[in-house]
């Protein structure tokens, strides 16, 4: 009788997918054990026996059967999410000092996670103030006369209106209501001051009566300016609106508008900021937004690390669908927003590991946890992670991919710790940084980008100060790099 581990990832031992053919599971085994052998000379007596167990477990119907039902049970079934980690090294030399391990963590949900496209409950809140006169307007108006097109005609709309006070034109079922949206859309003129929070506190206001499991609730905010003394409250509202299932998030139009303050939002609101550098874009932008939420399979998503006494958390990102950094709730858990069908969401974490004793060792699990968006049940899967402590460490080669996402988030990292130097009253640091990310924008193939970068250092060793659109189209164009090819 074979013994089953349900918390070994046997599929990933052997670096096959849980739907691999037993043809397949044989050859990768002949492969690896081969290699690993221990007459061999240069085996792992180690990597040997987990190969050797996962082959009998999974090679066998029967005991890959009862495997499968036993990880399903314990939230680790291929039904629904698959979690895939890919490691910088799995073997370390037994020192008294810190070693990095990365990690590359690709969370994809499988194509029944979410059901069919659920009715929307949207808010759509747009500046109406005096900044918004002219191309920008109107750009709005033909985009929110698209957005209606986009939409069914079971969804809920309302649309707000705010500039230094707030309006709700329309709120209903498109359903034999598309004339008045488009009247509403029609009557909207730019005039006073930016006060995010009165059109947010509206909107929420409205959305929020409707908003049942259901449904999916989202706000959607487009401005293109500053708010002055309501960023608290707006803050505020977000988080409260998200505790109520109601999802948020913010696009900025042009240069003017506060990058730091509508990441904050988004992030508050579970959703994302984008930068939209030119209004004829914003139709584009709002399209791309609602084939988003009705592809949304997990919501309230959060990534949960939990360590071994070994291993330190150094940093987190997210650097897919884009780039971002992750700031900690509560200990080691990461608010990840809602995750989509047919998106990969893709992290990457550093580990500090310093262990002296020899032989292997799990040293964290990674958890992923959130509330399938078709009826709101809790959902939890995870992945544990393990490595070998030896006398010395192997020549291991690094994974192509891995590599190469760390090169991109390197860039968006140093054009960060810029903005902080200069904030911090350092334009000096923030140059060196600046120029740092250009060269690897260039060595990339990402001229543009690194153009920009020339320039603001240009700028700042000039004036003592980067321009608004030099920095967003840094902050926002490095954010896309894990998936774009120069």
């Amino acid at each position: 009788m074979v013994d089953i581990d349900p918390t070994q990832d046997y599929y990933a031992v052997l670096g096959l997918d849980v739907g691999a053919s037993p043809e397949a599971i044989r050859q990768v085994y002949r492969e690896l054990a081969k290699r690993y052998h221990p007459d061999t000379g240069h085996g792992d007596v180690e990597r040997f026996r987990c190969v050797q167990e996962a082959y009998q477990i999974l090679y066998d119907a029967s005991y890959r059967k009862a495997y499968d039902r036993q990880r399903a049970s314990r939230g680790q079934g291929a039904s629904q999410l698959e979690i895939e980690i890919v490691q910088s090294r799995r073997v370390l030399a037994a020192l008294d000092i810190p070693q990095m391990l990365y990690l590359l963590v690709d969370i994809r949900s499988q194509a029944g996670l979410g059901g069919v496209r659920k009715r929307l409950n949207l808010g759509v809140v747009i500046d109406c103030s005096t900044s918004m006169q002219g191309a920008r307007v109107q750009s709005v108006k033909a985009a929110a006369r698209d957005l209606l097109d986009a939409l069914k005609p079971e969804d809920r709309l309302v649309l707000v209106a705010f500039s230094d006070r707030a309006e709700v034109l329309a709120a209903a079922l498109l359903r034999g209501n598309e004339g008045h949206f488009r009247s509403a859309i029609s009557s909207m003129t730019a005039s006073g001051g930016t006060e995010i929070y009165r059109g947010l506190a509206a909107a929420i206001r409205q959305v929020r009566t409707y908003a049942t499991p259901e449904v999916l609730s989202h706000i959607l905010l487009l401005t293109d300016g500053r708010t002055y003394g309501d960023e608290e409250a707006a803050l505020r509202a977000a988080v409260k609106a998200q505790t109520s299932g109601i999802g948020l998030s913010a696009f900025g139009i042009g240069e003017d508008w506060n990058d730091l303050f509508l990441d904050r939002l988004a992030r508050c609101g579970g959703g994302s900021s984008q930068y939209v550098d030119s209004p004829a874009k914003v139709q584009r932008v709002l399209r791309s937004q609602i084939r988003g939420l009705t592809r949304t399979a997990l919501v309230n998503a959060k990534v949960k690390v939990s360590l071994a006494s070994c291993a330190d958390l150094v940093g987190a990102y997210r650097v897919a669908p884009c780039m971002d950094v992750l700031t900690a709730e509560e200990g080691d858990c990461f608010s990840l927003g809602s995750l989509m069908r047919g998106e990969s969401t893709v992290l990457v974490m550093e580990l500090a590991l310093q262990s002296d004793e020899m032989g292997r060792h799990r040293v964290a699990r990674v958890a992923v946890e959130g509330e399938n968006a078709a009826d709101l049940q809790p959902l939890r899967f995870w992945r544990d992670l393990d490595v070998s402590v030896r006398p010395e460490a192997e020549n291991e080669i690094v994974p192509p991919r891995l590599l190469t996402i760390l090169a991109r988030l390197s860039i968006f990292r140093l054009q960060e710790h810029a903005w902080r130097a200069l904030e911090s009253g350092n334009p000096e640091q923030a140059t060196r940084y600046l120029t740092s990310a250009a060269t690897h924008l260039f060595d990339l193939g990402y001229r543009d980008l690194g153009q920009v970068a020339m320039l603001e250092v240009s700028r700042i060793t000039q004036e003592g100060r980067a321009t608004n659109r030099g920095r967003k189209q840094l902050r926002y164009g490095t954010r896309t790099l894990s998936g774009s090819v120069p």
